[in-house]
């Protein structure tokens, strides 16, 4: 499930990441949940260290509308924001060209890089 997390306290998105196995159905039954943040970022360079987690929490809105009628979604909230803008993103449609070509010129760069060092 893709899901925008929110800071709790100003209501702001951080960042959007892909939960996968989380479901309506999961949500419904437990609504705080712990992501772990990938060790590498949180202390680069130190290893064996106990990863540090994510607090999540899901609360359901619901709105009305003449076209669709009830429309529920759920809202993720946390207060760990430092924390969670470290979770790899799960990029929307609308930023998946921009990102694509950063990623292009990225590794385009990087391979020019490599063949000045081979010159030497």
């Amino acid at each position: 499930m893709r899901v925008v997390i929110y800071d709790e306290e100003l209501l702001e998105p951080i960042t959007v990441v892909n939960l996968p196995g989380l479901t309506d159905r999961c949500l419904e039954e437990r609504k705080f949940w712990r992501v772990p943040v990938p060790p590498s970022l949180t202390r680069p360079g130190e290893f064996g260290k106990t990863p540090e987690f994510i607090e999540l929490e899901f609360e359901q809105i619901s709105r009305i509308t003449l076209r669709h009628g009830e429309q529920t979604t759920w809202l993720c909230l946390t207060r760990a924001t430092e924390l969670a803008m470290l979770l790899t993103p799960d990029w929307l449609p609308g930023q998946l060209p921009a990102v694509q070509r950063l990623q292009d010129e990225n590794e385009r760069l990087a391979s020019l890089m490599v063949e000045a060092f081979s010159r030497d």
